[in-house]
């Protein structure tokens, strides 16, 4: 009766793939000809005419801030609400989730940084914060309903804020809620990160020794392109100031590769990066052009096939660094969170730890608890630990 296609307009290819989706639904509508099919998300606010113009089977365009219009939608002929000036960051709005014992939370919504490569905050609008006291509403009621781990969730939740009151403040008011176990945040940028946060981390053991903070490249030039606001040495130096306060925390970052005017040495410099700064997981991007952007407008395009050769380098060097300090797990005594059964083995659990690695225990933890096991061995990068 009714087909929802929610997308992401991050990546050229998450593009590709949901038009490619979406045209492959138009056959079900010549089936049956009461079928809905709209689609959602930072899509349709991109390419708001190339929907309406070469696929008039779709029945409505939802915008990612006009998703409390949702039922209004599925019930309209040829509905469409793109508008990037409502302000409200959903607030009125409860999501459905699953079993897990984990919940996700947005603070805020939008971003201003504008870097050069990206399009979110053409498709997502400014930064919007919500109050303190409708997250502290949510996350009792998270509680209540027995969810015991929470991540806070931000384009640059960094620059949360409540009438002065920023992420630290968040983080501590979080960290009082009864029955809250873990509390984790992402994701922070280099150049706004406010260093009360680690001694928030340092001190409160419920929020997790764990950051997501994005490199994106190891050139002083590409970070200018990429209108970063740091160049590697502020990023170094974070990095020190933060593993001097909490020398056992994990660290996963972004990095582009390909972008306009990257030369050989500036690639050498991201992979120097990489390697002195041994993160413990990366997700690792060739670079995608975006309309709109500034790095759109860029010359000194770099070949398709030397990014990839790029891309494949760096994946080398990190997963070799990934799977070296997983191996290091073994034999380690960690207190981990039960998430959920296994669903590919019932007799073992799925749980994570305080640097937010996924362990997998073997025996039944009752969700929502911790325990504290024994790392027995190391799958591939997963630890596979025993109740102790």
């Amino acid at each position: 009766d009714l087909i929802i296609v929610n997308t992401c307009a991050v990546r050229e290819h998450a593009v590709s793939r949901a038009l490619s989706r979406i045209d492959a639904l138009s056959t079900l509508k010549q089936k049956n000809a009461s079928l809905r099919i709209g689609v959602t998300g930072c899509i349709p606010q991109q390419l708001k005419a190339k929907l309406l113009n070469d696929r008039p089977f779709i029945d409505f365009l939802l915008g990612p801030d006009n998703l409390h219009l949702i039922t209004m939608c599925a019930s309209m002929k040829n509905g469409m609400f793109l508008d990037t000036s409502n302000t409200s960051p959903y607030s009125a709005i409860a999501p459905v989730r699953g079993r897990s014992a984990e919940a996700f939370v947005a603070v805020m919504r939008g971003c201003d940084n504008f870097c050069s490569y990206c399009i979110v905050p053409y498709v997502r609008g400014k930064e919007r914060s919500r109050k303190l006291s409708q997250i502290t509403s949510e996350v009792t009621q998270l509680s209540e309903q027995g969810y015991t781990r929470i991540v806070l969730l931000g384009q640059n939740v960094n620059n949360y804020h409540d009438h002065g009151r920023g992420l630290p403040h968040l983080l501590s008011v979080i960290s009082k809620v009864k029955g809250i176990q873990r509390i984790g945040f992402l994701t922070s940028h280099p150049a706004y990160f406010p260093l009360e946060t680690i001694d928030r981390m340092k001190h409160e053991p419920k929020i997790e020794k764990y950051l997501h903070l994005p490199l994106q490249a190891g050139s002083s030039k590409i970070l200018h392109l990429m209108q970063r606001h740091y160049s590697p040495e502020d990023y170094l130096k974070l990095i020190e100031t933060i593993r001097k306060s909490i020398p056992d925390i994990a660290l996963s970052t972004d990095i582009i590769v390909g972008f306009p005017g990257e030369t050989d040495d500036d690639f050498a410099q991201t992979m120097d990066m990489v390697k002195r700064i041994e993160f413990d997981f990366a997700y690792m991007f060739r670079y995608s052009p975006r309309k709109h952007t500034f790095a759109n407008t860029l010359l000194d395009a770099v070949p398709e096939k030397l990014k990839k050769i790029r891309l494949q380098e760096l994946i080398q060097l990190q997963t070799a660094i990934t799977r070296r300090k997983s191996k290091a797990y073994n034999g380690r005594i960690l207190e981990v969170l039960a998430l959920e059964r296994n669903s590919k083995n019932l007799l073992e659990t799925n749980t994570i730890s305080v640097y937010n690695k996924r362990v997998i225990v073997k025996g039944t933890l009752e969700t929502g608890t911790t325990s504290r096991v024994r790392i027995s061995e190391v799958k591939g990068w997963t630890p596979i630990g025993i109740p102790l």
